[in-house]
């Protein structure tokens, strides 16, 4: 099995260059300790991991609207969850791609921030969610996962961090994704570190076990746990 990951920067899945390949965020290693209670591997030690970022994954969208009939934005499907649908089919594509290539299952985890004000997020983490959806099965694709952090991944970090950790965490749903806004979740989630660490120092932390993802008890990373053990068991004997 291979898992295809796309993400929006260092500070979630991760990046990837010519040089040192693909250096994992606090996300996708997220993902693989969730699916190592399943394969009892780790995919990123087995170099079972494939990478696409987000600006690539992007241009391959556009192409992919050229070659077929565009999605017209209406009440319905307004433009910007259609962006996070086509998002969905071109990562869908590639994986289909991928799994022709290697002859091998592949899962793909597209991982966005709901992001949003405490007065928009209202409904748009579930517009974003559903739109991710609807473009993987648009593909006719069924092992694509949407993994989008309410209202940005920050507030899943925090809740391992927090002077109460793992405790009544939904409440950091309702916070505002802006970074501007007063008592931001990045601010909030350095004060609980006393510091800025950085992207990797994050991702040595979920590495480690300091924040346990298996631990943390939120409405929006508990779907995509239960869409990630959907997908896992449906090839399962």
């Amino acid at each position: 099995m291979i898992l295809l990951l796309s993400g929006e920067g260092p500070s979630d899945m991760g990046r990837c260059d010519h040089q040192n390949g693909f250096k994992p965020g606090p996300m996708a290693l997220f993902v693989d300790q969730l699916v190592e209670r399943h394969l009892a591997f780790s995919c990123l030690e087995t170099g079972c991991v494939r990478f696409i970022s987000e600006q690539a994954l992007t241009d391959f969208g556009k192409k992919l609207v050229q070659r077929k009939s565009p999605r017209l934005p209406g009440k319905k499907y307004q433009k910007e969850t259609c962006f996070f649908e086509r998002n969905a089919q071109a990562l869908a594509v590639k994986a289909q791609e991928l799994a022709a290539e290697v002859s091998d299952e592949v899962i793909s985890v597209l991982f966005r921030d709901a992001d949003g004000t405490a007065l928009t997020c209202r409904g748009l983490y579930e517009k974003k969610r559903d739109s991710m959806v609807r473009g993987f099965e648009l593909q006719g694709y069924l092992k694509g996962i949407p993994m989008i952090a309410k209202p940005k991944s920050e507030a899943w970090l925090l809740c391992a961090v927090k002077p109460n950790p793992y405790s009544h965490c939904d409440a950091l749903e309702s916070t505002s994704g802006n970074d501007s806004s007063p008592n931001a979740l990045k601010q909030q989630l350095e004060k609980a570190l006393s510091g800025h660490i950085g992207s990797w120092g994050l991702a040595e932390m979920v590495s480690d076990g300091t924040i346990d993802v298996h631990r943390i008890d939120m409405p929006s990373l508990n779907w995509f746990k239960e869409r990630l053990n959907q997908t896992l068991n449906v090839d399962a004997p």
